[in-house]
């Protein structure tokens, strides 16, 4: 089990410093009634993984691990923050997420396309943000030029920060996922009627919160050998 962490530590190298105090032991991952119930596919997923219980400078983490079919370790590590980390709202079934099982921070050897794929987190409650952020003003000046009436951005949750400058956020009250970004070679969205291009997109398959992470979830399942 402990290969898990090795592993991690040389997939994922730039994540932890020499000077970093670091403190390893095995764990377990306990879903609830309410959980299982919501993110069926999930709490499969988790309860079939390997789970290390890792302290980084004081800060609780835990790195769940499968073997994938081709042999090699593979897996997210998730981390776990206080309630009141922050402030903003989010959707129930967010919460209830974080509650088992934390924010990813990182993945390693994950399957090809995944959501997972070059993210700076999901999910993770301290990263979340209400609207889009540096994205607005772009977004509000390629609405005027097409005269085309700007989507309720200040009521969505940015809940997943990729890399490259995507994200994907949340209404609060539909619960609509949407993918909002400028720049992209994804197959699995498509552009939001009467939206500037390559601003607001569905992704295909996925309505809501709880779609997301079922999704998610799946194509982990179909990348892992089952227990």
């Amino acid at each position: 089990m402990y290969n898990d962490f090795e592993q991690f530590r040389l997939r994922i190298s730039w994540f932890l410093k020499q000077t970093d105090k670091v403190d390893v032991v095995e764990g377990e991952t306990q879903t609830n009634d309410e959980f299982s119930a919501a993110f069926p596919v999930l709490n499969r997923l988790i309860l079939s993984a390997r789970v290390l219980n890792v302290t980084i400078n004081d800060k609780p983490f835990k790195l769940i691990s499968w073997t994938s079919k081709d042999g090699s370790s593979c897996g997210w590590l998730c981390k776990f923050e206080p309630w009141n980390i922050s402030n903003i709202t989010l959707l129930p079934e967010h919460h209830l997420l974080l509650e088992n099982t934390g924010g990813i921070i990182e993945s390693f050897n994950q399957p090809q396309g995944a959501f997972t794929n070059n993210q700076n987190f999901l999910f993770l409650k301290s990263g979340c943000k209400r609207g889009h952020g540096y994205w607005t003003d772009y977004y509000l000046d390629m609405c005027e030029d097409l005269k085309s009436i700007p989507m309720p951005v200040d009521n969505m949750v940015s809940f997943v920060s990729e890399a490259n400058g995507a994200e994907t956020l949340y209404d609060l009250d539909t619960k609509q996922v949407y993918l909002f970004s400028h720049d992209h070679s994804f197959d699995y969205v498509t552009f939001v009627p009467n939206q500037p291009r390559y601003t607001f997109h569905y992704i295909n398959g996925v309505e809501n919160f709880t779609d997301y992470v079922e999704a998610l979830a799946r194509q982990w399942v179909d990348h892992v050998i089952s227990r």
